[in-house]
């Protein structure tokens, strides 16, 4: 290969990666939120909370890990801002250590205020509590067995949200966040068989094939890993941090396609101009 030809085809992969990593940085910046197939569970999920009537209550168990963020952040963020769009109640309790740090990072990220909400009024944070199967039991008949205060300290009385709400029979619907894969049978049996409560779940992508045959009559809707959290964000119009990543892989492959495309062409014409 002559020296000439060499510089030609190196300025053309210059040219080839830098268009990529423009297109791929375009999205992680502002989200675009490009059409992307959505799954029927995943629909299933969002108008459940989309049929709510104002003002539901609605209680989310919220068992993240930190560790496990990237898988489910998205799902964490698009959901609560549904949830704050359409006005509904919402309880937050955490099961696992570190849920009230990770929590309380993502609420900053959606903001409530910025919807309206009053905390205390509209929104409340329980706090962690360990909650194995036997700690949902109790939760679900009675809430102030597992928790007298909310995270700050403040006596669940003297929370105007939570003065009436005690139990299940208070509860419009649960919203199962976890990461172990066979936690779901733990609300399936403590809230669904238990108090027929309608039940979603976000749990991880490799926890997807446990919470399947539970849908959709035990648990009317489920996001399994970052994919599902990607499409709730485009169903629901709030591309974050699952579309940034979607966005980018889709527009950064397209210099590639364009180089081959672009390569083809110029051998068969020139196949064609040596005959």
């Amino acid at each position: 290969m002559s020296s000439q030809i060499r510089a030609k085809w190196t300025k053309r992969y210059q040219i080839m990666w830098v268009a990529c990593l423009i297109l791929m940085f375009i999205p992680l910046i502002h989200p675009l939120g490009l059409p992307t197939p959505v799954s029927k569970q995943v629909k299933d999920y969002y108008n459940t909370i989309k049929n709510l009537p104002e003002g539901s209550i609605v209680a989310v168990s919220f068992g993240a890990s930190a560790t496990l963020l990237d898988e489910q952040e998205a799902q964490f963020l698009a959901t609560w801002k549904i949830l704050f769009e359409t006005k509904q109640k919402v309880i937050f309790f955490s099961t696992t250590e570190d849920g009230p740090m990770v929590l309380n990072m993502n609420l900053n990220k959606v903001k409530p205020e910025s919807y309206g909400y009053v905390y205390g009024e509209d929104y409340v944070r329980l706090g962690y509590a360990f909650l194995g199967e036997a700690g949902q039991a109790a939760f679900s008949e009675n809430i102030r067995s597992v928790y007298t205060s909310d995270f700050y300290g403040t006596n669940l009385n003297n929370i105007p949200l939570m003065k009436d709400i005690n139990s299940f029979e208070d509860i419009d619907l649960l919203i199962y966040e976890y990461t172990s894969c066979t936690d779901i049978e733990w609300a399936v049996r403590q809230w669904v068989v238990a108090h027929n409560t309608p039940t979603i779940a976000t749990t991880l992508g490799c926890c997807g094939p446990m919470a399947a045959p539970y849908y959709p009559t035990q648990v009317q809707g489920f996001l399994s890993g970052s994919v599902a959290g990607t499409e709730l964000e485009i169903i629901s119009g709030n591309p974050g941090p699952g579309a940034a990543i979607s966005d980018a892989s889709n527009l950064g492959i397209i210099p590639f396609f364009i180089a081959i495309l672009h390569t083809n062409v110029e051998y068969f014409m020139q196949r064609r101009k040596e005959k």
